[in-house]
């Protein structure tokens, strides 16, 4: 199979390096193709309206020993690169990843590893968004891991759809996960922005903000990703493009109309 390798750490992060040796390793035909930097929190983003730049700026590089193409721009756009046939023949699945960090819940909504593959999806290709529940500093073993599992998502799904799916790898040696479990997206993924700060009052009246993020406590649904993953398991789910929700159709008419006296 010929597969895209994306992510949204940059084209020389660790994640996208075993993904993609395990992949070739596995046989398929390896077509890297990331961002020149750290675009994390993304989404499907483009960056710019691709109609109107004059172009992106493509670089030749290297990654794990296979040629790679680092790309002025955002996951979304290497992911859409790549299925319109910019490096050879246009690609059959996009994989994205290895992500340090999860991504559950509502972020899958900002995380620039699943734009990818929800952009690789909503164009006609299938793709799966590969996360792990362990930051950049985990040792190989653990990355190995998830790309062990990524590759037997991989050899057991039915690609024949375009689909998008985001699956979340515990921060286990992969003999100790448990298996893989289908699940929804929790209602959040364990952590909330409840409020904001100051970091710092700058020259001029302006001010440095960050957002304050806690805990959420409270019982976790048993169907969701964030469960699965704790409980030591693979999450895997299914996500839709983006689409119109089945409300209803025909003419709107609100209760009271604006006034343009």
């Amino acid at each position: 199979m010929r597969i895209a390798v994306t992510n949204d750490d940059g084209v020389h992060a660790p994640g996208i390096e075993h993904l993609a040796t395990r992949l070739r390793d596995a046989g398929h035909d390896v077509v890297v193709c990331a961002p020149d930097g750290n675009l994390s929190g993304a989404g499907a983003s483009t960056g710019a309206d691709l109609r109107k730049i004059k172009g992106l700026h493509v670089t030749p590089t290297v990654v794990a020993g296979m040629p790679a193409h680092m790309v002025s721009s955002t996951p979304a756009v290497c992911a859409l690169l790549a299925v319109r046939g910019a490096f050879g023949p246009p690609v059959d699945l996009v994989m994205s990843g290895i992500n340090p960090g999860t991504n559950m819940g509502p972020s899958v909504l900002h995380s620039g590893t699943v734009g990818a593959v929800v952009t690789a999806a909503n164009f006609g290709v299938p793709g799966i968004a590969v996360s792990m529940d362990a930051e950049e500093d985990a040792p190989a073993e653990i990355f190995d891991s998830a790309a062990h599992w990524a590759l037997f998502v991989l050899e057991n799904l039915d690609a024949a759809e375009p689909v998008a799916v985001s699956i979340n790898v515990p921060g286990l040696p992969a003999g100790e996960v448990k298996g893989v479990r289908a699940t929804g997206l929790d209602p959040t993924p364990g952590f909330r922005a409840t409020a904001v700060r100051t970091v710092e009052e700058l020259e001029g009246g302006g001010r440095l903000m960050s957002f304050v993020y806690e805990p959420v406590d409270r019982e976790l649904d048993p169907d969701g990703d964030v469960a699965a993953v704790r409980a030591g398991y693979v999450s895997l789910s299914w996500l839709r493009s983006i689409r119109a929700d089945d409300g209803p159709r025909g003419l709107w008419e609100p209760q009271q109309m604006p006034s343009f006296a």
